[in-house]
């Protein structure tokens, strides 16, 4: 056999890929068990005669699709990535809801698998098989949307007739015999909490209450207190689509017209006391450090409706800085250091490093081509019809020699895809990054390119990431 003229196109890889099969397997909660949605993979396997080497596992272990998305999900961001690479030609998954419960989700799946000519296979007797046509497996999709609603469905109603602990109440009892008593030790403040809420005039008078009960509550936070007030449970009702409904099995703390007052109220403070819960709260773009001791300051809510600050851990007094000045201060100064940066050197350096490994990799794959091309006259040479253990371990070899230059295939694959991606976004970020962005996303950016901020008791001192990169070495802002 003679030596391939071209080490890198040695053999077809769009044959190697053809021949690979992914199967996918998802549980919503730890409880449940995917070994059953594996058994029934493997026997499919097993009853078609797959080679085990073909098969990719992959999974998501107590995921919720109606909760995680698709980019949240490894196994299924595994599987996608797998499948724009042509590694993937057959999926096997249990039924169509393991794959997606959104019908939108279901159907941006269902076109990348048709974009890449990927076949799914059902192991769910139940399941129709997958079709070539949109419409169809659309209307699939929202039979698999319906039913993912109907069990959320039915766990938020059970979950609002039956929690498993709910502040201020105390569960007594199993099954069809449970009750919720009012907890002796909280009694008193819950009602009085609620009372004074439903008395209230003026936003500062509800601010007031909130930080009162804060405190008698060991520091609830905010969002705890006014979902307390929104909760029918504590005058023994729940909600549902058609009003409320009464709950028996719950002694209440005030009555339904006391909650009905209430609400009247948080609808009436609602959008005042969110702005006011915001700027209270640790929204720092970046933890800041005591220029003094060099340690993490500590972070101080304040009353509502006014910015939380840092303070020294170390009780340095005189260092101290409220919330909204620090990230104001950093926001401006991210802009001209953006501006400073070197993208030039940027690049040079990252092409640079890309073109050692491409180099080390075309390396080894010439020398993985050689020796595929040194066992297949092997194979040749010692072929029989009664196949001798020699030349079956030949064959493996041979495999395993494959894998591998697919591996080193695609990593090349992702290396010319990371130059394209790399000049876009470092040009980006130097040409377009500081004018186009909204002030949360350079909140978002200040943590790439701050290591570190330090506050002294006049200045702000930065400890800057990609300090190479500057041309004139320090950013005077």
């Amino acid at each position: 056999m003679s030596k391939p003229e071209n080490n890198l196109m040695y053999f077809d890889y769009e044959k190697i890929y053809k021949d690979f099969i992914a199967v996918y397997s998802r549980v919503s909660t730890a409880q449940q068990d995917i070994q059953k949605q594996i058994g029934l993979a493997e026997a499919y396997i097993n009853n078609h005669g797959i080679p085990e080497e073909n098969v990719i596992w992959l999974n998501d272990n107590d995921v919720s699709a109606n909760k995680v998305g698709l980019d949240e999900r490894n196994g299924l961001l595994e599987l996608r990535k797998k499948i724009k690479q042509k590694q993937v030609k057959t999926i096997i998954v249990y039924s169509r809801d393991r794959l997606a419960r959104n019908f939108y989700e279901y159907v941006a799946l269902v076109k990348e698998f048709y974009e890449h000519n990927v076949d799914v296979i059902f192991t769910s007797t139940k399941q129709p098989a997958f079709s070539k046509k949109l419409a169809i497996e659309a209307l699939y999709g929202i039979f698999a949307q319906s039913e993912g609603q109907n069990i959320t469905s039915r766990k938020s109603d059970t979950q609002k007739q039956f929690p498993s602990s709910i502040f201020g109440y105390i569960r007594e009892g199993k099954k069809k015999n449970v009750r919720y008593m009012p907890n002796p030790t909280l009694i008193k403040e819950l009602t009085s909490f609620f009372k004074d809420v439903m008395n209230t005039k003026t936003t500062n008078d509800f601010f007031d209450i909130l930080l009162k009960y804060k405190k008698l509550f060991r520091n609830k936070s905010y969002h705890n207190l006014l979902k307390y007030l929104c909760n029918p449970f504590y005058c023994g009702y729940m909600s549902t689509p058609y009003g409320y409904e009464k709950l028996n099995h719950v002694k209440p703390l005030i009555s339904f017209e006391e909650f009905m007052r209430i609400q009247e109220v948080v609808k009436e403070m609602e959008q005042a006391t969110k702005d006011a819960i915001i700027k209270a709260s640790n929204s720092a773009v970046i933890h800041p450090t005591c220029c003094e001791c060099k340690k993490p300051m500590i972070f101080r809510s304040s009353e509502l409706g006014k910015s939380g600050y840092f303070v020294c851990k170390r009780k340095h007094k005189e260092i101290k800085i409220e919330v909204d000045k620090f990230n104001q201060i950093i926001s401006e100064h991210l802009n001209p250091i953006i501006h400073a940066i070197d993208t030039d050197a940027m690049k040079g350096d990252l092409f640079s490093y890309l073109r050692k490994i491409e180099v080390k990799y075309k390396q080894e794959l010439s020398s993985l081509n050689y020796e595929l091309d040194s066992v297949h006259q092997q194979i040749t040479r010692k072929y029989s019809p009664n196949c001798s253990k020699d030349f079956k371990q030949l064959v493996i070899q041979s495999r395993n020699i494959k894998k591998a230059i697919e591996i080193i295939y695609v990593e090349i694959l992702k290396i010319d895809e990371a130059r394209v991606g790399i000049k876009e976004h470092i040009d980006l970020i130097k040409n377009n990054l500081s004018n186009v962005l909204q002030e949360y996303d350079l909140y978002f950016l200040a943590k790439l390119f701050y290591k570190d901020v330090e506050v002294s008791n006049h200045s702000l001192i930065y400890h800057m990431a990609l300090t190479k990169y500057f041309k004139d070495g320090d950013i005077i802002v």
